[in-house]
């Protein structure tokens, strides 16, 4: 999961992504995550941690879209969309065997 957010100054470019990873949680008490913000190339451009506690904490449940608003929040970024993972790609179907031709009888 990603989001996309209005282009913000970033050195050496604008950034574009946000991303969340959770660090450490207690659970029933605070979580300590991460954030990383990237520019259109893919390149990290800032990141830095924020502790989750009390009522933030309570309302982030198991939405991990959550974290991103909450982020988005506290670092005055504006999200465009955010993206959810891809569904894991569906296992190959193995083709089956050619299976040869008997050869003409002549």
């Amino acid at each position: 999961m990603f989001a996309i957010i209005e282009p913000v100054p970033a050195y050496p470019s604008p950034a574009t992504t946000l991303q969340v990873g959770a660090v450490q949680v207690t659970p029933g008490a605070s979580a300590f995550y991460q954030w990383t913000l990237f520019d259109a190339q893919g390149v990290t451009v800032g990141k830095n941690s924020i502790a989750l506690t009390g009522d933030a904490y309570t309302a982030w449940g198991s939405d991990d879209a959550y974290l991103y608003t909450y982020t988005a929040a506290q670092l005055g970024l504006t999200i465009v969309e955010i993206v959810p993972d891809a569904p894991p790609a569906p296992e190959p179907t193995p083709e089956p065997a050619p299976t040869e031709e008997p050869a003409p009888v002549e």
